[in-house]
């Protein structure tokens, strides 16, 4: 999904109607993966990162890695943070499975069973002006909260 809809969740208040660093962190960090693999093929430049991102057959990678993009990542990733502090470890694993599934529109192939063979495709193209505008509602909801609140 759009990457400004994943800022937008991580800002949702989630503890009693609080904002959470856990379930933000948790929702943003999935694309970790994103960066190493730019990093990888020598995307440096803004526009060759979304054109790449909309069109990873074109250059031959696939952003959402099945060890990051995966339950199983989630839980191996959240385990450290709920050892440290077990309740915002609860947080920042929902806040990472949501990630997810705000991912799953999206067309691009996605391994959510790792380490089962099962790929996931949605049908929503990557950074469509369908997720824009879905992003922008989302985001502008986030606004008009926090200004009534």
């Amino acid at each position: 999904m759009f990457i400004i809809i994943h800022l937008v969740a991580g800002l949702l208040p989630v503890n009693n109607f609080q904002f959470s660093w856990f379930w933000l962190v948790g929702s943003l960090i999935p694309d970790i993966d994103h960066i190493f693999l730019f990093i990888q093929h020598k995307l440096f430049s803004f526009s060759k990162i979304m054109d790449a991102t909309r069109f990873e057959e074109k250059y031959g990678i696939r952003s959402k890695t099945k060890y990051v993009h995966s339950i199983l990542g989630a839980m191996i990733v959240s385990l450290p943070v709920i050892l440290i502090n077990t309740a915002g470890g609860i947080y920042f694993f929902a806040g990472y499975l949501l990630h997810l599934l705000l991912d799953w529109p999206d067309k691009d192939v996605k391994q959510y069973l790792y380490p089962l063979k099962k790929e996931l495709k949605g049908i929503l193209p990557i950074a469509s002006k369908t997720e824009q505008i879905i992003s922008y509602v989302l985001l502008l909801i986030i606004i008009i909260y926090f200004l009534i609140k």
